[in-house]
């Protein structure tokens, strides 16, 4: 069985034994849902649904996000934990949206998969 094989048994696994589990982070478009998920890490969605209020608001787009200093977006999101690690990577997995993906996130699972760059030392 390969590793997307199993990963889809999981999903369905996870489907069947709990029908009616929701996400509860709060998003209306599918970015915003991606840097969310980031700052999750470590931390509780009610209080990343308060972060991110203040990170989307200053930073409304991609483009506004990717463009922005790595220091100002981790004193931000700082309350959720680990703030320069979550900082440098959101700041670079929106650069890499807005780069390689013209702003939206891959509908396409391996394309999504190369947006994650935890870790990653990448150029900022």
């Amino acid at each position: 069985m390969t590793k997307k094989q199993r990963a889809l048994e999981i999903i369905e696994r996870l489907k069947r034994e709990y029908p009616d589990a929701d996400c509860t982070l709060d998003y209306e478009e599918a970015w915003k849902l991606l840097v969310s998920v980031r700052l999750a890490a470590q931390c509780t969605d009610a209080r990343v649904n308060v972060v991110v209020q203040g990170l989307f608001a200053k930073y409304p787009d991609v483009d506004a996000l990717a463009a922005a200093d790595v220091d100002d977006i981790e004193q931000i999101v700082r309350p959720c934990g680990l703030g320069r690690s979550k900082a440098r990577d959101i700041s670079a997995c929106m650069k890499m949206l807005r780069d390689e993906y013209g702003g939206k996130v891959p509908e396409d699972f391996d394309a999504l998969l190369s947006c994650r760059v935890w870790g990653a030392r990448v150029p900022i």
